[in-house]
């Protein structure tokens, strides 16, 4: 039966017992807690009689506010004889409950409600009671209860039992019973065997061991054979030696070891080690029970006649550890029954291994993506480190060029010093001779032109790459540039490129440095060419162009090559980043650091159509009388 089946029985039951009987306790402002007396047929160290009396007490300290004050009180009928104890019992509790005013009494077992429905008026007098845990079967003959009575019966449906037995040991013929000596014992017994003879014919034999010793039975039971035997277990509290037992003791100590399959109609039976049953929950009937108790403290005291709420009934249970040892499968029960020590999936049963397996895995990876990580940073760094040596080797023969280049300049200088002096005393000697010869003379006027041009650029190249103090000083910026022009225009001629300037900004004045400002147009004009490489000739055209531009001047430097990579104009002024093979990554950089150092600052964008322009932007130099502009250009020397 199902979880939500059996809370509609519940509430049921606790419906009945409200419509039928509302019985009450004291009203709810009583300072103290309810009265309510145990009374159990059983010992109340039972198993079955300890399982409903904690539970009832637990749902009666849980439910009402202020708890229940329970007594416990015991028959002990299925042990000791009742015809001679009740008389003694009887006096004891009539003298103990004189005087007290008891709330509710629960009376569990078949015992405890004969003795209350004997006892009650002259020991609880218009006390309600509540009998549970009594056989649906013995309340139909046991006769009619009082009206102050309600009564809570289960079922013991022996037919499920045996149907189960079937589903598992299908081959099976021979049915044993196990009973004890004691009346009910026996009654049960007798039951068994009418359910096994009216219901399914299969059983060729039916065997009663009654009131056989715990050696006896397990010795007997040794010799069965699963294949062909079936064992039905209903109580023993007592065997024939007079030996005295609780029911499920024996269960735990035949069925251990046992090479056939025990059933039982108890729940405890299979916790003991019975393998399966229709089973009888006692630990549910107390819960009910107290769930029942709690309503009927809370409501009225109005009497009605005595009925009785539906019987619980009996559900399917398997041990499956059990059957599990016996080698025998559980899937012929079916998915509404219940299981008992059911092996939990490996992801339950092992969840702490899994968990440190999981953590080491876990820790495992970490560490080997840490390792491979790190390996791939420290491989990157060497490779960036090997980039910076190479940068910096390639820089440092830069700089070793450049000191080369001012030493050529000096030894090209000298001879064309001498070609000057010659030209010149050739014109002299020529003068006093009387020649007058005008073609001589336009040849000696060609290499004179010409030795002034070159030794210009000489003279040009050694002052740009001489070593000198940095200083800013108001300068012209058009006329800077003109003359930094002067040494672009061959390579750009040597090149094949179209030099075109547009200067704009007239007189206009920077403070500046006039090596660093040439050396700004130098470098982006070389820039520029680099990237006119691979350009057709309609292309290769360099403009070179100043204008004012918010309270400054602009260099633009303009060109019409392959363009640059929109992801790469974030880079294109860092340090020995370039993307020419031959490149040192040094210009741009410099160009960047010399704009800073005048207070301005240096950008690149993409022209329309293709081609790129760097722009240098300048401050404007103040304006100031001639001397102050003296003294301001000496103090800002570095």
């Amino acid at each position: 039966m199902s979880g939500r089946l059996a809370r509609r029985l519940r509430g049921a039951v606790a419906l009945v017992v409200f419509a039928a009987y509302g019985l009450v306790a004291p009203a709810a402002s009583s300072a103290e807690p309810p009265k309510v007396v145990l009374l159990t047929g059983g010992d109340p160290m039972q198993a079955a009689v300890l399982m409903q009396t904690q539970a009832i007490r637990n749902v009666l300290n849980e439910k009402l506010p202020l708890g229940a004050e329970t007594f416990l009180d015991s028959v002990d009928g299925h042990r000791f004889s009742v015809d001679l104890l009740t008389p003694e019992l009887f006096a004891l509790l009539r003298k103990k409950y004189e005087g007290q005013h008891i709330d509710l009494v629960i009376a569990i077992g078949n015992y405890a409600a004969e003795f209350a429905r004997a006892h009650h008026d002259a020991i609880w007098p218009d006390t309600p009671v509540i009998v549970t845990s009594v056989p649906e079967a013995w309340l139909k003959m046991s006769g009619a209860f009082p009206s102050t009575f309600v009564l809570i019966p289960y079922r013991i449906e022996i037919d499920k039992t045996l149907a189960i037995a079937r589903r598992l040991q299908p081959g099976a013929t021979r049915l044993i019973v196990i009973g004890g000596s004691a009346v009910l014992d026996k009654h049960f017994s007798d039951e068994i065997v009418e359910a096994a003879q009216t219901g399914d014919r299969r059983w060729s034999a039916i065997e009663r061991w009654e009131g056989l010793s715990v050696p006896e039975l397990r010795a007997r039971l040794a010799k069965l054979d699963k294949r062909d035997s079936a064992v039905l277990y209903g109580t023993q509290y007592l065997d024939r030696d007079g030996r005295r037992y609780f029911p499920f003791e024996v269960v735990n100590k035949i069925a251990g070891d046992a090479p056939v399959p025990i059933y039982g109609w108890y729940a405890n039976y299979l916790i003991q080690g019975a393998a399966a049953g229709a089973v009888y929950d006692l630990e549910e009937n107390g819960r009910m029970t107290g769930m029942i108790a709690a309503r009927m403290l809370s409501g009225d005291k109005s009497r009605h006649s005595a009925m009785s709420g539906p019987a619980l009934p009996a559900r399917c249970m398997a041990n499956i550890a059990v059957l599990k040892r016996l080698g025998i499968s559980e899937r012929s029960l079916g998915p509404d029954c219940k299981w008992l020590n059911a092996p939990l999936p490996p992801y339950r049963e092992y969840w702490k291994e899994i968990a440190v397996i999981l953590f080491v895995i876990g820790a495992q990876a970490f560490t080997i993506f840490a390792m491979l990580r790190q390996r791939r940073e420290r491989r990157a760094a060497e490779r960036e480190a090997a980039t910076r040596r190479a940068d910096l080797t390639r820089a440092s023969r830069i700089a070793t060029v450049g000191e080369l280049s001012a030493s050529i300049a000096h030894e090209v200088g000298q001879p064309l010093g001498a070609i000057l002096s010659n030209v010149d005393a050739a014109d002299l000697m020529m003068q006093s001779a009387g020649h007058s010869d005008p073609e001589l003379q336009e040849i000696l006027s060609d290499v004179r032109r010409d030795a002034l041009r070159a030794n210009d650029v000489i003279v040009r190249l050694r002052t740009l790459l001489q070593k000198q103090a940095i200083t800013f000083t108001p300068v012209v910026f058009d006329a800077v540039l003109e003359r930094a022009t002067a040494l672009v225009r061959p390579e750009a001629r040597r090149r094949g490129i179209v030099l075109r300037t547009v200067f704009g900004t007239q007189d206009a004045e920077v403070l500046a440095d006039q090596v660093q400002l040439q050396q700004v147009l130098l470098n982006l004009s070389i820039n520029a060419m680099d990237a006119m490489e691979d350009a057709e000739q309609k292309d290769r055209e360099l403009v070179i162009s100043t204008r004012f531009a918010d309270d400054g001047v602009e260099l633009v430097v303009a060109d019409r090559g392959t363009g640059i990579a929109e992801e790469n104009f974030d880079r294109l002024f860092e340090a020995f980043y370039t993307t020419k093979e031959r490149g040192t990554g040094l210009g741009l950089s410099i160009v960047r650091s010399i704009a800073e150092a005048h207070r301005g600052s240096v950008s690149a964008r993409s022209r329309t159509g293709k081609g790129t322009e760097f722009i240098l932007w300048l401050p404007l130099a103040p304006a100031m009388p001639e001397p102050q502009r003296r003294r301001v250009s000496e103090e800002a020397s570095v």
